[in-house]
């Protein structure tokens, strides 16, 4: 335990030093967080609501005894508050892409596989300085949405609508889920690779799934109820723990020694 507290210490020092790093962890949460805010409250204030296409409004039942105005901006910061499903892959994926490859390009990658630390507290160390910070930001960022939304809806029962049950699933169980599993192929990807940009850039592909939620929840195919977000919690568990396992298959500290130029 010690020594995966030493790694984790040392990972946070290296990313306190890297200022665009910090500005990458910081600024998408800010924008994820107010951005519903911003246009939520305009719907409500602008009376623009009755110029939205809102898409299949009639299927969902909790919203037949609203307002015109009030379905609008609940449609509105339901579609938008899925955007907290891509957050936590963004940042972790942002951290974990540089923990290998940015020690390959900065030269202490060498010492720190020569130590005797075990793989597994290396790989710990290395996950846990990606996660903690990356859920963190997540849940901070989803804090003041939830703040913000309870503040700016127009009545109760628009605030339930939007931070209902199901999404509440998805924000805080999902998002340590999603976490691990970016961070799992981030370091895979990682300990193949020279550049951290080519391994920010193939860990685009890590958020590609999720966009089919954000996509079928804008267009009313898929409501984020309590029992769906709950059968895909137990998915990305599965997926989490089989992610943590290809990663320790693949970071193979004798290789990435010798491939590493």
């Amino acid at each position: 335990m010690h020594k995966i507290m030493v790694i984790l210490y040392k990972e946070w020092l290296e990313i306190r030093q890297q200022r665009m790093l910090i500005i990458s962890m910081v600024l998408p949460p800010l924008i994820f967080a107010l951005l519903p805010l911003v246009v939520v409250y305009g719907v409500a204030h602008t009376g623009s609501s009755g110029n939205l296409n809102l898409p299949r409004a009639n299927n969902l039942s909790q919203l037949g005894h609203m307002s015109p105005a009030e379905v609008a901006q609940a449609l509105v910061g339901m579609q938008l508050s899925v955007l907290f499903l891509l957050l936590p892959s963004i940042i972790t994926s942002i951290v974990a892409s540089y923990s290998v490859v940015g020690e390959k390009t900065s030269r202490t990658l060498e010492p720190l596989l020569a130590t005797p630390t075990r793989t597994w507290e290396l790989l710990v160390g290395k996950s846990l300085a990606a996660l903690i910070p990356g859920v963190g930001v997540t849940w901070l960022s989803g804090l003041i949405f939830i703040i913000g939304m309870a503040l700016l809806t127009s009545s109760q029962r628009v605030f339930f609508a939007i931070v209902s049950p199901g999404w509440l699933i998805l924000f805080l169980v999902w998002s340590p889920l999603i976490g691990l599993i970016s961070i799992a192929v981030m370091i895979a990807i990682s300990s193949r690779v020279n550049d951290p940009r080519t391994a920010q850039q193939l860990s685009v592909w890590i958020i590609v799934p999720f966009f089919a939620v954000f996509f079928g929840q804008a267009a009313g195919i898929q409501v984020l109820g309590p029992v769906f977000t709950l059968i895909v919690a137990v998915i990305l568990a599965a997926l989490a723990l089989l992610a943590v396992w290809v990663m320790t298959q693949i970071f193979q500290r004798e290789t990435i020694l010798t491939r590493w130029k």
